[in-house]
């Protein structure tokens, strides 16, 4: 469950953080299509959260009055888009199963997986979408913890390693603190 809030946490401050340029999203090279989570939304607990343009553009002006220094760190964020589901036993293998169909999905184009935690009762990817230029266009999370929520996480637009590098060393996430401005981990 710690894992599902740092997810959320670094959403939350990523979309803060942000100045959207563009509606339509669908064909950016950062932009991941999750399928259809029509028979998830019975379950009990949903959360499904889409910062678009306008609302990001809210975001970063609210953002401005906390932290003024806050304009270095935008870099063209377009959209933040988060499914979250509870996780019960009639959704559990459904879940799973969508999960590691991202997962093959991502491992066989051109995302990058950036952390790749698999354990008894959870399993999380991190994945980044990089440009020509080596730039982060695109940032895609998967998260399942039994007996909590499966969590579905993308980021479109152009981001900053270094944010995210922060972001790691803020919220504790695994392996992110230690990525550098080159693209490459550090030791």
């Amino acid at each position: 469950m710690n894992k599902l809030k740092i997810i959320i946490a670094t959403v939350t401050f990523l979309s803060i953080n942000v100045f959207a340029q563009s509606t339509d999203v669908t064909n950016e090279p950062g932009y991941v299509d999750f399928g259809d989570f029509t028979e998830f939304e019975n379950s009990t607990k949903v959360t499904e959260v889409i910062l678009d343009e306008d609302l990001l553009s809210v975001l970063a002006t609210m953002s401005d009055e906390e932290d003024p220094n806050i304009m270095s760190n935008r870099n063209g964020i377009r959209v933040v888009k988060e499914n979250i589901y509870e996780i019960r036993d009639e959704n559990k293998d459904l879940l799973k199963k969508k999960i590691n169909e991202i997962d093959s999905k991502l491992s066989n184009t051109n995302w990058k997986r950036i952390v790749k935690t698999r354990s008894e009762d959870e399993m999380a990817n991190v994945y980044i979408k990089l440009n020509s230029d080596k730039q982060i266009v695109g940032l895609a999370v998967t998260n399942f913890e039994e007996g909590g929520e499966a969590a579905f996480v993308n980021i479109v637009g152009n981001i900053d390693l270094a944010t995210i590098g922060k972001l790691g060393k803020k919220f504790g996430i695994p392996h992110l603190e230690r990525v550098n401005h080159d693209g490459d981990k550090k030791n």
